[in-house]
Formats: C-alpha cells, sequence, structure tokens
C-alpha cells in the first residue's frame, strides 16, 4: 500500500477489542519513534503505558490497552515539530495494525502529565489510545465522526492555490504533486477545522495557517500549528515515496495577507 493509500484509508479509532498487545508491536513503536525527524530539529520524548495498570481512561474511549504519550519542550516551533513527528508514529502504528486516535482534550490532563512525568519546560501536548480495531464503532463513536464530518475534507481549490490566494489551484493543473497535496487535503486536524493552505509558487510550497477561535491558550499554545506540522509531514511523507527531496525553510514571501493567513514554512523541490 502506498502512503496516499494508508493516509486516506487511515481511520481514527475509538473501540478497541480490550485484548493485551504484543510486547513486539509496542516495542516496535518506540524503535521506530528514535528513528523520526523534524524540520526544525526538535527532540520529541515518547512513552508507552498500559491503562489499567496506571489508571488512565479517557470518556470517548472503550477497550484501550495502552497510551501513547509525547512530550516536547515548549519552545518556538514546537507545535509544527510535534505534529510533523507526532503523526509519522501515528502512521507507522497503523501500518502494525495498531489503532489510535490523536487526542488532546477529552482526558484529564493533569492525570496523564503526572503519569508521563513530563520535565520542567516541558508540554504533553497530544496523545493516542493503542490498542486492536474491533472493527465496529460504539454509537458515540458514530456520533462524533457524524458531527465533524470526519470522512469528509474541503475541496481541493479551497486549501491549495498558485501564486497568491486569488488564484485557486486544480488537481489537473499539478500533475506530477496532485497525489501530494491529497495527502495533505486528508490529514487529521482537531475538530477536523483543516486550518492549512497552501500557496504553490513554481516549485516552492509556501504552507500557511489560517486561524480559527478558540485554539491558542494563555500561553500562546497554538493546538492548530499541530494540525499544520500533520499536513507538513504528509507533504515530506508524499515527496519521500516519489523520489524527491523537498528541502524546508522558514521564509515569508509574502504572497498573503498576515491578517487572514499566518506564514508557516516553505518546502522547496529540489
Amino acid at each position: 500500500m502506498s502512503i496516499l493509500e494508508q493516509i486516506r484509508h487511515r481511520r481514527s479509532v475509538r473501540t478497541f477489542d480490550g485484548e493485551e498487545m504484543k510486547q513486539e508491536d509496542l516495542n516496535g513503536l518506540l524503535e521506530f519513534a528514535d528513528t523520526i525527524k523534524n524540520p526544525y530539529g526538535l527532540p520529541v520524548k515518547y512513552k508507552i503505558l498500559k491503562a489499567k495498570e496506571h489508571g488512565l481512561s479517557s470518556p470517548v474511549l472503550h477497550g484501550e490497552y495502552a497510551y501513547l504519550f509525547g512530550m516536547i519542550k515548549q519552545v518556538p516551533h514546537a507545535e509544527e515539530a510535534f505534529g510533523f513527528s507526532f503523526e509519522q508514529l501515528i502512521l507507522h502504528a497503523d501500518a502494525l495494525g495498531i489503532g489510535t486516535v490523536w487526542i488532546a482534550g477529552t482526558m484529564d490532563r493533569k492525570q496523564f502529565e503526572e503519569a508521563a512525568g513530563i520535565s520542567e519546560g516541558e508540554v504533553l501536548p497530544c496523545i493516542s489510545p493503542l490498542g486492536y480495531y474491533t472493527g465496529k464503532q460504539s454509537l458515540k463513536e458514530h456520533m462524533m465522526r457524524k458531527a465533524i464530518k470526519a470522512d469528509s475534507r474541503a475541496p481541493f481549490e479551497e486549501l491549495f492555490f498558485r501564486h497568491d490566494l486569488q488564484s485557486p489551484l486544480k488537481p489537473e493543473e499539478i500533475p506530477d504533486y496532485k497525489d501530494v497535496l491529497e495527502m495533505v487535503r486528508w490529514a487529521p486536524s482537531a475538530v477536523n477545522k483543516q486550518p492549512w493552505r497552501v500557496i504553490v509558487d513554481g516549485m516552492d510550497f509556501h504552507f500557511y495557517e489560517k486561524h480559527s477561535k478558540g485554539y491558542i491558550d494563555a500561553s500562546g499554545w497554538d493546538l492548530q500549528k499541530i494540525d499544520l506540522g500533520i499536513a507538513m509531514s504528509h507533504f515530506d511523507l508524499g515527496i519521500k515515496e516519489q523520489g524527491k527531496i523537498a528541502e524546508f525553510r522558514i521564509g515569508d514571501p509574502s504572497l498573503a495577507d498576515p491578517e487572514e493567513l499566518e506564514y508557516i514554512g516553505t518546502f522547496q523541490i529540489k
């Protein structure tokens, strides 16, 4: 299965079979985690804790065996770096047949932070349950997915543009990279807001954030920048699958009104 097919077929899992997981699967996740790098060079620490052993749970889950934790220092670009790295681990879990779902709010955050043992200056942006999928959804899960339209995404032309925001990009206009942009389009995001916008200018792919209210806390932590990191991770994986190199840089090309979109970073195809 190509990475595009995997991204299109992966589903968030909230209902698990409750069975004990194979230790080799858990070990495989942590071993793969050690190989993940992000464009910002910021390290992410990972930990797996068994749910029953540590008294961990979430009201939106059923039957999870363990939890995957990701921790990072709260420094500039930590959100994007975390999203980029954690998503690659989520996709690897899916390839191993392990169910996952991004969770940032529906948990007792203090309890999970204490269980994780976060250090001074660290944050625990998100966690994911781990377990094997039953193939079924609870009524609660079904209603949650329906409420946020989890199985749909915004049209291609609403997310991608050529040269400026006045020129929506159609898939047929960019045949060499339409599949890569489809991978970006299908990235998961908080409440399925899809806050990324991409302006394509030659071989430069400029990523921007379209802010929604209520996603930045008092410390300045921006949950939607994690979504941008996930989208950029998909882009990077797609380019690598094509055997190409995308060099990442930060340098605002001033192609969008900063009051409408916040510039995040640029991938240049080599």
